[in-house]
């Protein structure tokens, strides 16, 4: 019971309901006309209660009064005081049930007036529920606070991709710069050491090879930050993210239409969302197969990631976006949304997986 009251004291309330004051004002009219219910059920259990009582008190008071008449009509002829005790107690229980019966109508008259008052408000609150809901809606809308939540979330993925490319250059002209420096000083250092040429040899292989190492795996965070280059289009960098995952699985790559530069933040977006969707795939899913298709339609890039693993609920996980940790849903639908595309996810428990973007091409020609 009072589930309505639970609610609106426990701080749990829809987004919705802080947003738009109509929809609050509503909401807590509902709550508490639902109290103002609950509390006339309670009243009308009390009344029923004392008309049990009451009718009970009735029942015993009669008798009590047939005994009465009865005691009157022998108490001239009686000569033994326990006899005239006895009636004198049944006289005060008579008075006592009257007492308590006068009571307990005295407290249904106020239950009443008090139910009477209960009823008239809920009808109120009801009316104006009613008629609230019947008003025009606001122009502000309801759902103003996701929405901006939204916009916070497609600008900081922008950021990101911004920063990405920044910190790819910094390394570039940095780190990478300074390694391929510092082998060559060791190869020059190695040459200049006549007198210990074995030592020196050693000393500058292990610092070359070093170098060249670190060079290595620079150059691999490079192209995770940034996988497109002016020679490296999306499937270049595709092809590329699949060898390097290979150890993870097989993951099978299918081009259809001629392929073609898109604009830069259309293909990284394209991108991003393919890589998630493979991740994914790879993951969690268990799969047997795994097939990316990336398809060139005329002004429309569609790349699919389908797998025939474990699947999920895709309905369960929507309700889920945003109250958990997991936000690989809305990290895809909102880099889509950032560039005019969308996110398309279908799946059921053990049906596999089939995630597909589509993304507006501007600069395709017709």
């Amino acid at each position: 019971m009072r589930t309505a009251q639970r609610a609106a004291t426990s701080g749990h309330i829809d987004v919705r309901v802080a947003e738009a004051p109509l929809v609050g004002l509503r909401f807590h009219l509902d709550a508490r006309a639902a109290d103002l219910e609950d509390l006339a059920d309670d009243l009308e259990r009390l009344l029923i209660d004392i008309g049990v009582r009451r009718a009970n008190l009735l029942v015993r008071l009669r008798r009590a009064e047939e005994s009465r008449q009865k005691a009157l009509e022998v108490l001239p002829g009686l000569t033994s005081w326990a006899i005239v005790s006895d009636i004198a107690a049944t006289l005060n229980e008579g008075l006592e049930m009257s007492t308590e019966l006068t009571r307990l109508e005295t407290r249904a008259d106020g239950i009443r007036t008090r139910l009477a008052d209960v009823t008239t408000e809920q009808r109120l609150l009801r009316t104006m529920s009613r008629q609230l809901a019947q008003m025009p809606r606001p122009v502000a809308d309801p759902h103003q606070r996701a929405s901006r939540y939204s916009q916070a979330a497609r600008q900081i993925y922008e950021i990101a991709d911004v920063e990405h490319a920044e910190t790819a250059r910094i390394i570039l002209e940095g780190p990478m710069q300074r390694l391929a420096d510092a082998a060559l000083e060791a190869e020059l250092i190695g040459r200049s050491l006549a007198r210990e040429p074995e030592t020196a040899a050693g000393a500058s292989s292990r610092c070359r090879t070093a170098a060249a190492e670190a060079s290595d795996q620079l150059g691999d965070v490079i192209a995770g930050l940034l996988p497109l280059s002016e020679g490296r289009g999306l499937v270049g960098a595709i092809r590329e993210l699949l060898a390097a995952w290979s150890d993870r699985g097989a993951v099978l790559l299918h081009i259809l239409g001629s392929e073609r530069r898109m604009g830069s933040l259309a293909e990284i977006t394209m991108y991003r969302i393919l890589e998630q969707g493979i991740d994914n795939a790879l993951a969690h899913a268990h799969p047997q197969r795994v097939d990316a298709i990336i398809s060139f339609l005329p002004h429309l890039v569609v790349g699919v990631v389908k797998d025939d693993g474990d699947g999920f609920d895709v309905n369960a996980t929507d309700a889920r976006l945003g109250r958990t940790a997991g936000l690989g849903l809305i990290q895809m639908r909102e880099r889509a949304a950032l560039v005019g595309g969308r996110v398309q996810v279908r799946s059921g428990l053990g049906l596999g997986t089939e995630v597909r973007v589509t993304v507006p091409d501007s600069q395709a020609t017709t």
